[in-house]
């Protein structure tokens, strides 16, 4: 138990190799440390209690954990989706929101603890220790902000070495990043509701690509059926509300247990890997494997969906703005003042984005097979009249032919300046 004039620190704490040197570190320079780990979707019921149990035998004076869950898909996961957020083109952001929570939920508990500083074990190399501090500043105010490895350039070598002199073993799994990591494994991933990333010497170039023993969820091609399945998304405001199909039974979920049942028929199917090429939130260039089959399917479904019910002017303003908000959320801005103008927008375009998708998961493919939804511009363009590549009642020849006319007046202006200086033949 603390003293009165012991100062607490709280420290998100997930159990692994940096946040167990840092439980230690930090109570061996004498705060009293409090342990806070936060739930977004990566952790069992068992890996919940054995981060409780390491907590403990690392010396905290409390752990607190956290359900955050249905916060992350609510404020996160469910603009991700309306935003069609792929960063790079492929990447769905797997655990760049998922950090800005936990930073967010650190900071909370840490104010009303009244606590003297918060902690985080993320080095200086990546995005994360930049999440943390800008989370952590904007919602717990004069609050100091403790970051062990980083600000102490700590190696993992010199981690492992320090906990082993103090007794604390490490041997374990030989792939998660979690409790119990083994420090020899080649591996690091991070798993949550979004999906899960994987990091090993192949992602520290730029050429090799990581060996099927890497990843952890998703079947190989070879090993997936051949005939796939399809499986109907059914969507209101723009967001997954029911899945049936080969291998589930129709039925409403919430977003994230749909999520999960949605990951796990795509993963078998070899759906969800891919590797992540972008540039880092401190400005040099990084790799990540990532699975995240739920995502990438829900992604693919809203967005042929949004095709059918959006117009085209909509689709063109919302495009780089879910974009842009993507990227805010990537790079631990969500706070930024923007990020809730965007929000504002994505929930608007929504309001008609209702209906059905059918989607085919066959050997790695997602194949969108066709939507339908009470909002179908298709649907009211053929009861006004207008059939693409057919016939319209819509307008007369004539009138089509001075429409096509006007339409490339410009282009033709331009070539007759073109021609006028000798440019064109």
């Amino acid at each position: 138990m603390a003293d009165a004039t012991q100062k607490t620190v709280v420290l998100a704490f997930s159990g692994g190799l940096d946040t167990s040197y840092c439980l230690v570190h930090l109570r061996e320079l004498g705060w009293d440390v409090v342990t806070v780990t936060v739930d977004t979707g990566g952790f069992s019921d068992a890996k919940l209690t054995e981060i409780s149990a390491r907590a403990a035998e690392l010396g905290t004076s409390r752990h607190i954990t956290i359900d955050a869950r249905t916060r992350f898909y609510d404020e996160f996961v469910a603009n991700l989706i309306r935003a069609n957020y792929l960063r790079g083109g492929g990447y769905p952001s797997c655990t760049g929101s998922e950090r800005v929570v936990v930073a967010s939920e650190a900071a909370r508990t840490a104010v009303e603890l009244g606590a003297d500083a918060i902690a985080h074990g993320s080095s200086g190399a990546g995005n994360d220790h930049v999440r943390f501090d800008v989370t952590i500043r904007a919602e717990a105010r004069g609050i100091e902000i403790l970051a062990p490895i980083r600000d102490g350039e700590v190696i993992r070598e010199a981690e492992v070495a320090e906990l082993a002199k103090r007794g604390y073993g490490t041997a374990g799994s030989a792939k998660t990043d979690g409790v119990g990591m083994n420090m020899a494994a080649p591996y690091s991933t991070n798993e949550g509701m979004a999906g899960g990333t994987i990091g090993g010497a192949e992602t520290d170039g730029s050429w090799e690509y990581l060996p099927e023993h890497a990843w952890e969820t998703t079947a190989a091609i070879a090993d997936a059926p051949d005939a796939g399945i399809e499986v109907v998304i059914d969507f209101a405001a723009g967001l997954p509300v029911s899945l049936s199909g080969e291998g589930v039974r129709a039925r409403t979920w919430t977003g994230p247990d749909l999520l999960n049942v949605l990951a796990g028929l795509a993963a078998k199917n070899a759906v969800g890997r891919g590797i992540h090429l972008g540039t880092t939130i401190m400005g040099f260039k990084g790799r990540v494997g990532f699975e995240a089959p739920g995502m990438l399917v829900v992604i693919a479904a809203h967005r042929e969906l949004e095709r059918l019910t959006l117009t085209n002017r909509q689709i063109q303003v919302k495009d780089p703005l879910g974009n842009a908000y993507g990227d805010l959320l990537h790079e631990g801005l969500h706070g930024d003042p923007v990020a809730c103008d965007i929000e504002a927008l994505l929930a608007s375009s929504q309001a008609r984005v209702e209906g059905a998708v059918r989607v085919r998961l066959v050997k790695g493919n997602i194949i969108v097979l066709g939507s339908r939804s009470p909002y179908s511009l298709l649907d009211s363009g053929r009861r006004l009249g207008s059939t693409y590549g057919h016939s319209s009642t819509l307008w007369t020849g004539s009138e089509a032919r001075a429409f096509a006319k006007i339409y490339g007046l410009q282009a033709q202006i331009a070539a007759e300046a073109a021609r006028g200086n000798d440019e064109l033949p």
